[in-house]
């Protein structure tokens, strides 16, 4: 039978080639659209730019980009938000492993049309099935909280976000540097497949999810059903007896886990929205290259790690989990205000651009993972039958996700419209007293 030890390290092995594979995107997005943007003949993006004009907006064509960059960024949430409560639910009834291999499937479905993405339509395409198929990060969250006792959780979930910092360490720098390589140049006779001057970066996150999807089916056990193959989970100890105290009602739980939903779902409007203009935000000022928007990307990805690893792994049983998210919503508020800084064009705009991610790095570190683990302790805490199907590790951290992802599907375009609208200045000064009368 498998460990918790063992299987904590092949889910966080997975879930790191995941995101390796989802991040490589992020730094291309701005010219990727632009590219899109003025490509002939596709009928979606002219009616986008009948909508849309460059005379609408006074920051005129960058702006535009940061527009529909917004919409795409919303669209993948909004879907996120469809689905994760089912993907939830299905594994409470099929089995993780089960579910988490046919939502990999969807991944590479989507990967692959990006690939032959000639024409927005199909990369628009491609977006809508990465929306509906991913599942890995709430799966693996909800294995982790199988076979972990609630005193160990956050540290082990906080493995989770470590996971995220490396990947935004390496995803943008590697997706950056294989936009270099332009297919189309190297075999002009495969634009008539559809391939474009992005699909290299497309086919090396094609190659690292075949790795991931086949690591999962060779080495992940199902932690749900009993049986053979089911985990042990760890020793209950007095914290886990605490916690599963009848003292604490099923409704107490259920109240818990709404008042949780509901904060990471505003958290998360607020901050994924404008930590999703920061590339844009660059590319707008400075003109950043995919390289440079790689660097940036990695550097905030080394600092949330350092923390991560440094800091809310270490400290998180010693300082706790509310008074982490309490931390993570102060750095956010100053980071914000340093990128209105940077809006305005200062001489130190490049010192404040650094300050303001290394600040937002300390949030990415902090509120998402604390709350997480704060969920999931509300949670059945073993793989026993319980009256009220609500507090379903799978459904119930389901639809915490679900929430946070309404909260992002809201964010990016309230946040772009924002910045279309009114331009950065205002739209990140706004975001710095929003976050912190939330504190307040």
């Amino acid at each position: 039978m498998a460990q918790p030890k063992g299987v904590v390290t092949t889910v966080i092995v997975a879930l790191l080639i995941d995101l390796l594979a989802f991040t490589i995107i992020l730094p291309l997005f701005p010219r990727l659209l632009n590219y899109y943007r003025h490509e002939a003949n596709n009928t979606v993006m002219e009616r986008y730019k009948q909508w849309i004009t460059v005379s609408d907006s006074p920051g005129g064509d960058k702006w535009d980009t940061v527009f529909l960059g917004g919409l795409l960024g919303s669209l993948f949430s909004l879907l996120q938000f469809v689905v994760s409560p089912m993907i939830g639910s299905a594994s409470d009834r099929l089995g993780r492993r089960k579910v988490l291999l046919c939502t990999m499937i969807g991944n590479l479905l989507s990967t692959s049309l990006w690939i032959i993405a000639r024409s927005f339509s199909m990369f628009l395409l491609a977006r809508v099935v990465a929306g509906l198929s991913e599942g890995n990060v709430q799966l693996s969250i909800a294995i982790i909280s199988d076979v972990t006792t609630p005193d160990r959780r956050s540290r082990n979930l906080a493995l989770v976000g470590i996971c995220f910092a490396v990947a935004f360490t390496l995803g943008p720098a590697i997706g950056a540097w294989f936009s270099t390589i332009d297919l189309t140049r190297l075999f002009p006779a495969a634009e008539y497949y559809g391939i474009n001057p992005y699909s290299m970066p497309a086919l090396v996150a094609l190659i690292m999810l075949v790795i991931e999807t086949i690591y999962i089916y060779i080495r992940l056990p199902e932690t749900v059903k009993k049986g053979p193959e089911t985990v042990v989970r760890e020793k209950s100890s007095t914290t886990q007896k605490a916690f599963s105290s009848t003292a604490v009602t099923d409704e107490t739980r259920i109240r818990n886990l709404r008042r949780f939903k509901l904060i990471h779902c505003l958290h998360l409007l607020l901050f994924s929205g404008m930590e999703f203009t920061l590339v844009f935000l660059t590319f707008d000022i400075f003109d950043y290259t995919n390289m440079q928007q790689g660097k940036l990307l990695g550097t905030m990805g080394i600092l949330s790690a350092l923390f991560q690893g440094g800091y809310v792994r270490r400290c998180v049983h010693k300082v706790g989990e509310k008074a982490m998210v309490l931390q993570g919503m102060v750095a956010c508020s100053l980071g914000l205000a340093c990128l209105a800084l940077v809006a305005t064009k200062t001489h130190a705009a490049s010192q404040w651009l650094y300050l303001g991610i290394a600040c937002l790095a300390l949030t990415s570190s902090t509120v998402v993972n604390c709350l997480t683990g704060l969920a999931s302790l509300q949670c059945q805490e073993d793989n026993t039958p319980i009256a009220n199907p609500l507090l379903a590790k799978g459904r119930a951290l389901g639809e915490f996700r679900s929430a946070g992802q309404l909260g992002r599907a809201l964010g990016p375009i309230s946040v772009c419209g924002l910045y279309w609208i009114a331009g950065p200045v205002y739209c990140y000064g706004t975001g710095a007293v929003m976050m912190a009368l939330a504190v307040g």
